[in-house]
């Protein structure tokens, strides 16, 4: 996953450098307005994430939010506990606060509590809640 996105924005790069060199060529400037912006927010944003913040300077929702990137969407609760060493507690009022901004999603399966990205809960999770 990560490496499909590092793909896709070198590409974009490569394809916005290429672009540059062409209208250098014939005078006119590129259009950026053709470039998705969005995914390239997003994408650095994720990059971001993964390498560009030592983890002490992050908030904790941004923990959360890489852990979450590195494990492919979906960590279960222990697992936030282990890397993190938070109380409980802690992890609970975090938890709720991303859910209320709804960042994430709680999903109970079997006795374990996952922690999952908004648009990576299983199929059919989303469609009981109306949503």
């Amino acid at each position: 996953m990560v490496f499909d996105a590092l793909r896709a924005r070198l590409s974009s790069l490569r394809r916005s450098s290429t672009d540059e060199s062409d209208a250098d060529e014939s005078g006119t400037t590129p259009d950026t307005d053709s470039s998705p912006a969005a995914d390239d927010e997003t994408l650095s944003y994720a990059e971001q994430l993964e390498y560009g913040v030592d983890e002490r300077d992050l908030p904790d929702e941004d923990k959360i939010l890489r852990l979450l990137v590195k494990r492919g969407g979906r960590v279960d609760q222990s697992t936030i506990l282990d890397e993190t060493d938070w109380s409980q507690d802690h992890l609970e009022d975090v938890i709720d606060r991303m859910e209320a901004d709804d960042q994430i999603s709680a999903i109970t399966v079997g006795r374990k509590r996952v922690i999952c990205r908004r648009g990576f809960e299983p199929k059919g999770y989303r469609s009981h809640l109306n949503e």
